[in-house]
């Protein structure tokens, strides 16, 4: 018996990569025998996934400013040989600072670090740059980005106007003549394919989890509008994946940048295909899975791989939202809550790793 172990980081708790460890030791006792994949699909996590997946890179940390300007580090991942770079906007503009600056209005956020990362993986001579664009906590529209490379807000008068969305209003023209991006080629990996501004855009479908206001919601998103209208006049921000990562997508779009689905970069770095055709059974998972988990999820297109091939498929979760049948009907033969018995949200994420191995231990004899 062979399992491919495919499963997604739980937000909080379990990497992917010590997910993946973890049911491999559940499945230890039953003979099992384990293919491991760390798998991403932009956000937190897609860095170390293309390092495991893929030989002959290594991690460098760098100083970089996180969404209020204070200094943090931030990981790229480094391919000598193919002069690839590999970074996530998550490590230097991610959501998780909405808990850290809970008394900051998140509009004051800056994307700037995710900038200052990709002049990183210039300065190390990449030629290729993937960018990861999930789990922002930004909705600058990449402003900040932008500016970092070099680019350069005006008003009517060629006054310089400040990166940010206080100064949208304002900004009428954009000089890129000091970006300098001629030899680089920018892969954006995501799977949010939303565009700007709208009903599926960057703020009316993640502004609230990003701790925006209803009427913030309105205020930004008329904002992006005008942004968009200004600074890209043929398409207004309305292409795949302008929204994603609050607009970080449509900044590089303008730089030049090429959308592309991030779980399809990652897997196919990982030879993910392959490794579904060769194996008995296909483990995977997130910390949650609902509705939204079928519009493009990690473990959703996971089972569809799964389900081309005609191998069975399980989800191990923290929590499961929705109907079996749903979950089905796309390739997961079932689903296993690790949650095995009362407790808060914060025991389960704390005791995550463990119930996630005793319930791989529980379930391998079923499949042994």
């Amino acid at each position: 018996m062979k399992a491919l172990i495919a499963i997604d980081s739980f937000k909080g708790s379990i990497t992917s990569i010590e997910a993946a460890n973890r049911v491999e030791r559940g499945f230890t006792n039953a003979g099992i025998q384990c293919e491991k994949v760390a798998i991403a699909d932009g956000g937190e996590g897609t860095v170390d996934s293309f390092l495991f997946n893929r030989l002959g890179g290594f991690k460098k940390t760098f100083e970089v400013h996180d969404v209020l300007n204070n200094k943090v580090s931030a990981p790229i991942a480094w391919f000598p040989s193919s002069k690839t770079a590999v970074i996530e906007c998550a490590s230097a503009s991610g959501i998780q600072f909405k808990n850290q600056y809970s008394q900051i209005n998140p509009t004051e956020f800056s994307s700037v670090g995710t900038g200052e990362l990709i002049k990183n993986a210039i300065d190390l001579g990449a030629k290729t740059i993937i960018v990861g664009l999930g789990g922002s906590g930004t909705v600058d529209a990449g402003l900040g980005l932008i500016s970092c490379l070099g680019g350069r807000f005006l008003d009517n008068l060629g006054h310089e106007v400040a990166a940010n969305l206080q100064q949208v209003v304002n900004i009428q023209h954009l000089n890129l003549s000091r970006v300098n991006l001629k030899n680089v080629q920018l892969i954006v990996a995501s799977d949010v394919t939303g565009p700007l501004t709208g009903i599926s855009g960057a703020t009316q479908v993640f502004g609230a989890q990003k701790g925006l206001s209803e009427n913030q919601i309105q205020v930004v998103d008329q904002d992006l509008k005008q942004l968009a209208r200004v600074l890209d006049p043929k398409n207004q921000g309305k292409e795949p994946g302008d929204g994603a990562a609050g607009g970080m997508g449509f900044a590089l779009r303008i730089l030049g940048g090429k959308v592309e689905s991030g779980f399809h970069l990652v897997s196919e770095n990982a030879d993910l295909e392959s490794k579904v055709q060769n194996a008995d059974i296909v483990i995977t998972g997130e910390g949650r899975i609902d509705d939204q988990s079928l519009h493009g999820k990690v473990p959703v297109e996971v089972a569809k791989l799964a389900k081309n091939y005609q191998k069975p498929c399980i989800a191990f979760v923290g929590q499961q939202i929705g109907t079996l049948d749903n979950f089905r009907a796309i390739g997961l033969t079932s689903i296993f809550s690790i949650v095995d018995r009362v407790m808060t949200l914060d025991q389960a994420i704390s005791q995550g790793p463990e119930l996630l191995e005793q319930m791989a231990e529980r379930v391998s004899w079923l499949i042994k």
